[in-house]
């Protein structure tokens, strides 16, 4: 994966660092994205990828960059370049992309705990196949989504990704999650351990993740015997079997975890949650919770990401794809510059900059570079008539 750029500024840094060099960056990373484009068409994929960066960086679409800028081509060619992209190719590239980031700031020679999770991207629209729609609960005024399947590690404070993985209709969780570790597999780090939500409780799904790594979720609560564990005022260590005399049949230890709250949330009285603990049997329950606990950096992640994917009303799954990654590797760039060339180093770690966050300073650091080349629209059309006779006696 060569980034001649990217190198030059994580290995011998200026200064100071420019949205110039924040465009050029983004631009080097998407530009290594496969597109075969339109054969004789004047455009090329540097054209495509800027208004793609506008749109993701602005969170708006394709049709409102072209519309208010002047050096851009129409929407149509740019949607006809983007419909040449092929699926495969283009999640390969993707994940490349993002192991190559991730492993610039992570420790080869260390094992990591990994985090899995799926992601719900809300659907508007007629999709052009059924078996690629997703169903969940009503958000943004729709119960469709594309649905993805993302891991995650922790390192520097910071969640970085991993790999990113659709999950098409017909999909089953186990499916997309052993295809997405097929993918972190390759890294050159040894997995200790896997935390993921409730989904993981699926005897199929347990079982793929027991083949990578010793898994560790909270138990889903609708099962009696799980529901008689949980009903104590103390912590304590047990054992549960889920798919009993089944195919799939998976028996864990359990941790059941006690916390007393005391308004929190405008909660009180005693909360048991069970968490299924494989590799974790000589640790007490409290040590469980603080260790899955560590997972809940995913969702600022996501709120990150949500900053900078890019709108739109295709039906084409492989476009939504394409901008998901888009998303993804910005706040993944993000991530490395802050903490590679922006955060100051001293005992202890490294301190991060509070000044350079992802919306206000990257993203908007790259969208005014790429308002000023490519002719950002600052007039406004009038109606050409001005005040109808009559009505300009106030004028003097």
């Amino acid at each position: 994966m060569n980034l001649p750029k990217l190198k030059q500024v994580l290995t011998d840094p200026d200064e100071f660092i420019s949205n110039r060099q924040l465009k050029a960056l983004s631009l080097e990373l998407l530009l290594l994205i496969p597109m075969p484009g339109i054969e004789g068409s004047p455009l090329d994929p540097g054209d495509i990828m800027e208004v793609v960066l506008r749109a993701a960086a602005g969170t708006t679409s394709v049709n409102g960059v072209t519309t208010n800028t002047e050096e851009t081509p129409n929407r149509e060619p740019v949607m006809d370049w983007l419909h040449t992209l092929q699926k495969d190719p283009m999640l390969d590239a993707v994940n490349d992309i993002l192991a190559t980031l991730a492993m610039t700031v992570l420790d080869r020679h260390r094992s990591r705990t990994v985090c899995i999770d799926f992601m719900d991207n809300p659907f508007h629209g007629n999709p052009s196949s059924d078996g690629e729609i997703r169903r969940m609960s009503a958000r943004d005024g729709t119960t469709q989504c594309h649905r993805y399947c993302t891991a995650f590690v922790i390192a520097q404070g910071k969640p970085l990704t991993l790999a990113v993985e659709p999950v098409a209709g017909e999909d089953s969780k186990a499916d997309a999650v052993e295809r997405l570790l097929a993918r972190v597999e390759t890294y050159p780090f040894e997995i200790d351990r896997i935390l993921m939500d409730r989904d993981a409780y699926v005897g199929k799904l347990i079982g793929v993740l027991r083949e990578s790594a010793p898994p560790v979720f909270p138990v889903k609560t609708g099962k009696a015997s799980i529901r008689k564990k949980l009903s104590v005022t103390a912590s304590y260590m047990t054992e549960e079997t889920i798919c009993e005399g089944k195919e799939h049949e998976q028996t864990f230890p359990m941790a059941v975890n006690v916390t007393y709250q005391n308004g929190d949330r405008g909660k009180s009285g005693v909360k048991a949650t069970g968490y299924a603990a494989y590799g974790l049997e000589d640790r007490t329950p409290t040590q469980v919770a603080t260790i899955y606990n560590k997972r809940s950096q995913i969702e600022k992640s996501y709120e990150k990401f949500r900053e900078a994917r890019a709108v739109t009303t295709t039906p084409s799954t492989t476009i939504r794809l394409f901008y998901v990654g888009v998303g993804f590797l910005l706040e993944q760039l993000w991530l490395v510059l802050q903490w590679a060339v922006l955060a100051r180093p001293r005992r202890g770690g490294r301190a991060l900059p509070v000044e350079f966050t992802f919306g206000d300073a990257f993203l908007h650091g790259v969208v005014r570079e790429l308002d000023r080349d490519l002719g950002w629209k600052e007039k406004h059309r009038t109606n050409g008539t001005g005040l109808p006779p009559g009505c300009d006696h106030g004028l003097g």
